[in-house]
């Protein structure tokens, strides 16, 4: 269990590391109690990798009452908190991880994470430089800095470390597709469009890389490529309620007057608001911006 990947609107991935053994111990296992301590973290990393996170947290909790100075016990259950969404609890664990084995860059990042999950981006930032400090070589997270940085306005900063990224991992899609959003905001939408093929060809399952995507050919004119990409993002699964809206918006431009119809209603059922006027006059378009 490596790491879990989720990428949400205009490319914002979120990793988190699980690091049951690597940078957790430091020394053999000789005691039953340590022993016990090690199969209770294996049992919680089986039971999550079988989607049994409920188990997996009751599991990781047992680890942690048997012995509270095991910073790896902290992490683990920290980490089954994140993937239920949960960052309260798991910004808690994280912290206590951090607090035991300060030295640790995989917890530092994870707590970083967590709140930038919570939407705290000057924690989360503070977080990343920690581990940085540790691990200056990692691409996730000066990945996940870039994005503390882009939430705080900082675009050049981000741009520097989502380069930073490229240049270590290499073809990563959701690297590009991050770097994408920080040239789109500057109105680079050529760089921007540039990441989302590269991040589109390395990677066609991320439904948001198609969604910003579309948004950056909207903003350039190209409404038929607009709309292909909005129609793929809905065929992987976004949810997003602005992208049946906007989709709405490029049909409405193409001549689709019942497709744009139908999809400002879409978007009006699933609660944006703006679409419902729209809905009742489809010929009235606005084109967003990001």
């Amino acid at each position: 269990m490596n790491v879990i990947r989720r990428t949400i609107l205009l490319g914002l991935s979120l990793c988190f590391s699980l690091g049951l053994l690597s940078g957790c111990t430091t020394g053999a296992m000789h005691t039953r109690e340590q022993e016990a301590i090690m199969d209770l973290l294996a049992q919680c990393e089986a039971e999550f990798r079988q989607g049994k996170t409920d188990r997996a947290l009751e599991t990781a909790s047992k680890a942690i009452g048997l012995t509270p100075d095991r910073a790896e016990a902290w992490n683990t259950r920290g980490f089954v908190y994140a993937s239920q969404g949960l960052m309260g609890q798991a910004v808690e664990d994280f912290t206590k991880a951090v607090r035991l084995n300060p030295a640790n860059a995989t917890y530092q990042s994870n707590l970083g994470v967590a709140y930038l999950e919570s939407g705290n981006s000057a924690l989360a930032l503070d977080a990343f430089n920690q581990a940085l400090q540790v691990g200056p070589q990692s691409a996730l997270t000066l990945n996940h800095r870039g994005m503390a940085y882009r939430h705080l306005g900082k675009l050049e900063e981000a741009l520097r470390d989502f380069n930073a990224a490229v240049r270590l991992k290499g073809q990563d899609a959701t690297t590009y597709a991050n770097r994408a959003v920080v040239y789109a905001l500057q109105q680079h939408y050529d760089q921007a469009k540039g990441d989302l093929d590269r991040a589109a060809g390395l990677n066609d399952a991320l439904p948001e890389v198609f969604q910003s995507r579309g948004l950056i050919e909207m903003l350039v004119g190209q409404f038929d490529k607009a709309e292909k990409d909005f129609s793929r993002a809905l065929a992987l699964g976004a949810g997003d309620t602005l992208l049946y809206y906007n989709r709405a918006i490029a049909r409405s431009i193409l001549g689709d007057s019942a497709g744009s119809q139908q999809d400002y209603e879409n978007s009006c059922r699933k609660g944006y608001i703006p679409a419902c006027g729209f809905s009742k006059m489809s010929s009235q378009t606005v084109i967003p911006s990001l």
